[in-house]
């Protein structure tokens, strides 16, 4: 179970593409390591000069370096980014020249433009495989190409291990355009990830909106409110206090009988929009003519006032398409302790009831509750 949340918590991170990047230089940074660990050891028992094993060794604590700071050390991990694509320019122009005895070393070569694209994006991928390519073509072409054809006659006349590879005219010529290619497909692929990535993103973006919103208002729902109070408990201190305002508008339903329910759409939507003018309150539209006004830490005359405030505001709205039209609002107040009985249920219950009680004492009206008889 543990393992699955882990699981989910990693997918969903991955849907960044700053945490995406961080994750596969780390990876990737260890993939380089062992490769580079493998490759030295393997050199230090076999090449007489060394030269290519203390290359990979110095590869190697640098690819280690890298997923250390990646990992632990996250406050800079657009710098360690960068030094990671500074290793593999480094790292794989020095394998264009190289090539091993058989060429081998240069199909690791033909990976990077797919794994730079993917690694650092379409903008940065091109700062990583374009370096290696025109690498690959100083060598292979131009104007570094006798200097790599004396580097692999030299090891031949010296009697030692050849690493560097020599290649037919044909065979650089296949090798350049399967670079070439592969970097074409490699940002093709990336970039239809970052578009399906970005339309996901603003599909989940639109959804979580829409779960934590109402959508006729735009204020935040049931859902969202629900949110600011399990916060509120968890962000508390000894002194915390809630006001809760539970806003009611009065005889509603003659409003969509008279009027047409278009017109009550426009009532709500006005009442939203006065109630979300309250500074430093959370408004929240409770459901159907009902509303919620949250603030923290505020005395119960603070409280009043502004329920009365709201209450004056909506009873002196007009409106163009009816002058003569006329709405009130029952508003209930309770100030409550956040501490261990605190929980979404009593707010609510205890706001409603000093609606009911607002509604008893002639609508149109504020009204305190101190607590449910029972």
């Amino acid at each position: 179970m543990k393992f699955k949340q882990f699981f989910n918590k990693a997918t969903d991170g991955l849907l960044n593409d700053d945490f995406r990047q961080s994750f596969l230089v780390a990876v990737l940074s260890a993939i380089l390591a062992v490769i580079s660990a493998v490759a030295a050891v393997t050199h230090f028992l076999k090449d007489p000069q060394k030269m290519f094993a203390i290359l990979m060794t110095a590869a190697f604590v640098f690819a280690v370096l890298i997923f250390l700071l990646t990992v632990f050390v996250n406050k800079y991990h657009l710098i360690w980014r960068r030094l990671f694509m500074g290793l593999i320019i480094l790292y794989f122009g020095y394998l264009c020249y190289d090539g091993g005895p058989d060429g081998f070393l240069h199909l690791w070569v033909l990976l990077i433009p797919a794994f730079s694209f993917i690694t650092f994006g379409l903008k940065e991928g091109f700062v990583t495989a374009v370096p290696v390519f025109l690498t690959m073509i100083a060598f292979f072409w131009w104007p570094l190409a006798d200097f790599r054809k004396y580097a692999a006659q030299q090891a031949v006349f010296d009697m030692v291990d050849n690493q560097v590879a020599t290649f037919s005219v044909n065979m650089r010529l296949r090798i350049t355009l399967l670079y070439f290619v592969s970097m074409f497909l490699g940002y093709f692929a990336e970039l239809v990830r970052h578009v399906a990535a970005k339309r996901l993103r603003s599909f989940t973006e639109s959804f979580k909106y829409a779960s934590m919103h109402d959508s006729l208002t735009g204020l935040a729902n049931q859902n969202y409110l629900a949110k600011f109070l399990d916060e509120t408990y968890q962000n508390r201190n000894l002194n915390t206090t809630l006001g809760c305002l539970f806003v009611d508008v009065d005889c509603f339903k003659n409003v969509n009988d008279t009027y047409g329910h278009l017109f009550g759409n426009v009532v709500l939507m006005r009442i939203g929009e006065l109630l979300s003018q309250q500074e430093g309150a959370f408004v929240c539209r409770w459901g159907g003519d009902e509303f919620v006004v949250c603030l923290t830490d505020v005395k119960e005359e603070k409280l009043m006032e502004m329920g009365e405030k709201i209450r004056a505001s909506v009873s002196a709205c007009t409106f163009k398409d009816y002058p003569k039209f006329h709405i009130t609002v029952s508003v209930g107040a309770v100030v409550l302790p956040v501490d261990e009985t605190f929980n979404f249920d009593h707010v609510l219950d205890l706001a409603d009831y000093a609606n009911r009680m607002a509604k008893n004492n002639g609508k149109d009206n504020v009204s305190l509750a101190k607590k449910i008889p029972h």
